[in-house]
């Protein structure tokens, strides 16, 4: 969502939207991702084989949690053991098993481990192939009188825009019994394409955008290769949701902005690898009611419940009739696809640099965002004077200068008067009452009912939304991607609140790249608090420079007076401290994503009483409750160097598959070989050869070759060094 959002500001703003240009692909390309700025640990460890993805777990329940892992073998099946203890030494052992897995689940293992104690940290680690696994950390949730629980909170990490440093900071925290994930976990872009930045050099694998189910796994290996990320998974357990990009940008039940069914094909037959994928590669507990059903609660005792929702793929889209659901094609945003295709055009053809070009620029833009014929004519000639006076000394200066001439509250009062209704539009929940009467939905009916069902139903002193998209109105942004878009629907949810005198709601949202704060408000009154975390490194107004974020962070405040926080520039994260008299949220910042383990620093902290609706700052930093003990931080490659590797390269993908022009093998060198690669038909005949005996260092590899001279058919993928082979069925379309 947040690409579209950022040529709205953009717009406001008039400022220019940088170029972004692809990498170029060679025939064979070692992945090294280490950077001139600085350096980072080896991301292929052969110390970790074959657990090269490390560990994790997630969805802690008092008495359960996901533990996973992946095995990179070309065996057909392998079998893995598990254990888990009470002790880093596995001197109390509490339970352990054993599972098979295989390629059609692509070598992923994930383990339900039930029946444990609430409120406990535990360790648990995998073997195979003669081979263990880092040791990594859980925690269950607490139950009954629950004095505290805090969360590392953080959403929207796209590898080609920074280096993950905010998860490195949270995987060295011990006061935390869990990490949320709001969303847009990976981002499904082709290497070199959106966030991508030449100067920082973090391309991604697979090069294309990713469409097949080979494609997005093949993307999350990449992601989870990430040392800073592993690291993560490997310290606390995660709460995770998805947002847009886990699918493709701007995605809904219906389609994305971001899919073309001409030529990529079906979005039911994307949305199902997208789907599928997903739940192979993180530690989410499968739904026993949908297979793909991912909102759901988590207790903490009498302190807390998490509602997490699914805002994206679960219904939105649909239009919900008093009398059942009536299933809608999606509808293109129109006008923001005006708007965006408007700016790029003055952008590539018009200066706009002086105060007379700002304004005609201006008045070009301006009525996407205001209903000019609600002004009069000096009125008109006063917001583009204004506004005009605004840009411009922001652009020379780098700050609002103080003039004695330019008067703030008329233009915000004028700006207010003319802005487009969507932004000011007041819903009646009577008039929708008729029986025709239908709105778009952005949960579906099902999830909708278990919203309203648990917020009422909830004997906890804390009700906890975590959700995707900003739930508070944003005036002055067009933007129908959040819960702006969908005022219906937002307006009942806000009235059942209200006539059920339900309080102590915390709304946690993700999406938008940047630091928000502030109170969700239904007729003038306060419902909730929202705390909007920043990205971990998804570009926000820092990708056009502190000017454009002053104008915006002025344009925001000033137009929405609910809100006391707007940070648009700077990534990271926030610890959510609940106690049981209030919520509070510290904020802290990465110095440098650019660079990896730049440090962090604390920016500021909002907090929410208990029985009092209105978020208020405070310079107190949150600290964990004197009872909870959360267990040490564990040695993060606590493994023996592996001496004994018999297969000297393991094949991650080929992809994509079926492919028309080009593909791709993707691999591990274990130790240095010479390696094969050849092409053969059915009837064993070699067709190509990709490359011949050529040698390796220890690494990660990747080989583009053409098949657009080849017929349309089935051929066979042989690679080979020394005793190993591996062989693979490819399709060309």
């Amino acid at each position: 969502m947040y690409k579209r959002l950022n040529y709205i500001i953009i717009a406001v703003l008039l400022l220019a939207i940088t170029t972004i240009n692809a990498q170029e692909e060679g025939i064979v390309t070692k992945i090294a991702r280490s950077s001139k700025n600085g350096t980072v640990e080896d991301y292929f460890d052969t110390s970790l084989a074959p657990f090269y993805h490390g560990v994790a777990s997630g969805d802690p329940l008092k008495d359960a949690v996901v533990i996973w892992t992946r095995i990179t073998t070309n065996n057909a099946t392998a079998n893995v053991s598990w254990k888990m203890a009470t002790d880093v030494n596995f001197t109390s052992i509490v339970k352990q098993g054993s599972v098979i897995t295989n390629d059609r689940v692509d070598y992923t293992i994930k383990v339900d481990v039930r029946d444990l104690q609430p409120n406990t940290s535990y360790y648990y680690q995998f073997e195979a192939l003669g081979k263990k696994s880092v040791i990594g950390k859980t925690r269950t949730s607490p139950t009954g009188n629950v004095s505290n629980v805090r969360f590392g909170v953080v959403s929207c990490s796209n590898y080609q825009n920074g280096y993950f440093n905010a998860y490195k900071e949270l995987a060295k925290r011990k006061d935390i019994d869990a990490v949320i994930h709001l969303g847009d976990y990976i981002y499904e872009y082709e290497s070199g394409g959106y966030g991508y930045k030449k100067s920082i050099g973090r391309g991604h694998l697979p090069k294309n955008e990713i469409v097949t189910l080979n494609d997005y796994r093949i993307r999350y290996s990449y992601y989870r290769l990430d040392p800073m990320l592993r690291e993560l998974h490997q310290q606390h357990p995660f709460i995770l949701i998805w947002d847009d990009h886990e699918f493709a940008n701007d995605a809904d039940k219906f389609g994305a902005e971001n899919h073309t069914e001409s030529k990529e094909g079906s979005w039911e037959t994307r949305k199902g690898n997208a789907y599928k994928a997903y739940f192979e590669w993180l530690p989410v507990r499968a739904n026993s009611i949908q297979e793909y059903r991912l909102y759901r609660s988590f207790s903490y005792g009498d302190l807390a419940d998490l509602l997490m929702l699914d805002t994206r793929i679960e219904g939105r889209g649909e239009t919900l009739a008093n009398k059942g659901v009536v299933v809608k094609e999606k509808k293109k945003h129109t006008t923001e696809e005006k708007l965006k295709s408007k700016v790029e055009r003055m952008i590539k053809t018009k200066a706009v640099e002086t105060p007379e070009e700002i304004k005609i620029a201006l008045e070009e833009i301006m009525p996407y965002f205001i209903e000019t014929s609600k002004l009069t004519k000096s009125e008109k000639e006063f917001v583009l004077d204004g506004i005009t006076s605004l840009v411009y000394s922001y652009k020379t200066v780098g700050k609002r200068r103080a003039d004695s001439r330019f008067n703030e509250d008329k233009l915000v009062s004028l700006l207010e008067k003319s802005l487009k209704k969507g932004d000011l539009k007041k819903v009646s929940i009577e008039n929708m009452a008729g029986r025709s009467a239908s709105y778009k939905s952005i949960l579906g009916k099902p999830q909708f009912d278990w919203l309203l069902n648990k917020l009422s139903s909830s004997s906890a002193t804390w009700r906890i939304i975590g959700n995707q998209v900003m739930m508070m109105y944003y005036k002055g942004v067009p933007t129908k991607d959040a819960w702006d878009g969908f005022t219906e629907e937002r307006a009942k949810i806000y009235k059942y609140i209200s006539d059920n005198s339900i309080d102590n709601i915390v709304v946690l949202t993700g999406d938008i790249h940047s630091t928000y704060v502030g109170n969700t408000m239904y007729n003038d009154k306060c419902l909730a608090a929202e705390f909007v975390v920043p990205s971990v490194t998804s570009q926000n107004l820092d990708a056009v420079g502190g000017v454009a974020a002053n104008i915006a962070e002025w344009y925001t405040k000033k137009l929405n007076k609910h809100m006391k926080e707007v940070n648009l520039t700077k990534h990271g994260y926030y610890i959510l401290d609940v106690k049981e008299d209030r919520v509070q949220a510290d904020w802290y910042f990465m110095k440098d994503i650019t660079k990896p383990n730049t440090g962090q620093y604390h920016y500021k902290s909002y907090y929410v009483s208990k029985g009092v609706c209105g978020v208020k700052s405070t310079n107190s930093v949150s600290k964990k409750s004197a009872d909870k003990n959360y267990g040490g931080y564990v040695n993060y490659k606590k493994v023996e160097e592996n001496k004994d590797i018999k297969e000297t390269f393991v094949v991650l993908g080929i992809y994509p598959n079926p492919m028309s022009e080009k593909g791709n093998v993707h691999y591990f060198v274990q130790k240095e070989c010479s390696i094969t690669v050849e092409i053969y038909n059915l009837t064993g005949v070699k067709i190509n050869t990709l490359i011949s005996n050529k040698k390796h260092a220890k690494g990660i590899y990747n080989i583009g070759f053409n098949v657009n001279k080849l017929a349309k058919g089935t051929y066979v993928v042989k690679m080979n060094s020394g005793d190993v082979n591996y062989t693979k069925k490819i399709r060309i379309k």
